[in-house]
């Protein structure tokens, strides 16, 4: 007997009426009715007393009653319990990353682990170093992958990627075919860049105040498809990281290795309050077999 047939039937015998039952159904009344008839026929008796025009229960439509609305207060309780116990094997992941999922292949490795748990959720919180560490500091994420001077260190940390800054160019730049691009050839070149308080922007200013070197740096932007369309209508040179460079280059774009040598460091910390359970556990060791440390 399907459930909502019961329900059905319940309905109808309290309204003793098959317009108002049908109305709060939602359902046809011709509809109703089949199914009412469809439980008869599975039960072997005739559950309502069709001798006269208002609708009345048989005694075995009684005693049906009866158990059909324990039926539905079991059900009732059932879902409850189920929906309880599947709230409580339920893992959600506070993420937070700088900029960085689908260009460093975290975005395929979250998918993967919810592939092999099932009840493991993600919320992602994606943007700029000091956002996240605001967000950080007040207990609002789970697992960070930031951008960060120096490789992690600690048990709870861990390095996933290296990378250096480099020099992005349009292939009809007079550098497209350089080996290397250095600080004193970009004297007089504008500059595009990450904005100002992104680690890679602040490295390459340290280098330039180290080398008493003064950068023309005429166009930052946050999203890197801005600075690589200035690369093209432009005549000057963007610095990239050198992996989100080669994740959104197309053809026409050259990437060059910068020098002196700035690299960052892709680092995944597993924030103090974090139970880890199996889940979890699970993540972080698709983490360390995906590293792209150089």
């Amino acid at each position: 007997m399907e459930i909502s047939h019961i329900n059905e039937f319940v309905t109808l015998a309290h309204f003793k009426n098959y317009f108002k039952a049908s109305q709060v159904l939602y359902i046809a009344q011709s509809t109703l009715s089949k199914h009412i008839v469809a439980l008869e026929n599975e039960c072997g008796y005739q559950l309502i007393d069709r001798s006269n025009k208002q609708i009345r229960l048989t005694e075995a439509g009684e005693l049906f009653l009866h158990y059909a609305e324990l039926i539905l207060q079991n059900h009732k309780e059932m879902q409850e319990q189920l929906q309880k116990q599947t709230a409580s094997e339920i893992t959600t992941i506070q993420l937070g990353t700088s900029r960085v999922m689908i260009e460093y292949g975290i975005t395929e490795i979250v998918s993967k682990s919810i592939k092999t748990h099932p009840n493991l959720r993600f919320k992602v919180h994606e943007g700029f170093e000091p956002d996240l560490h605001r967000m950080i500091d007040e207990g609002k994420i789970d697992v960070s992958f930031l951008r960060e001077k120096e490789a992690a260190i600690g048990s709870e940390r861990y390095t996933y990627m290296s990378e250096r800054l480099c020099a992005v160019v349009d292939q009809s730049h007079q550098y497209a075919n350089e080996s290397t691009i250095t600080l004193d050839m970009l004297e007089d070149t504008e500059l595009y860049m990450t904005p100002d308080f992104t680690l890679e922007h602040e490295l390459f200013l340290s280098v330039c105040k180290k080398e008493q070197f003064f950068p023309i740096i005429s166009f930052t932007a946050p999203r890197i498809e801005n600075l690589l369309e200035m690369v093209h209508i432009g005549e000057g040179v963007a610095l990239i990281m050198e992996q989100q460079a080669r994740y959104f280059a197309d053809e026409a774009i050259a990437i060059i290795p910068f020098e002196p040598q700035i690299t960052t460091y892709i680092n995944m910390t597993i924030h103090e309050h974090v139970k880890i359970n199996d889940a979890i556990a699970h993540f972080i060791d698709l983490i360390k077999l995906n590293d792209k440390i150089e």
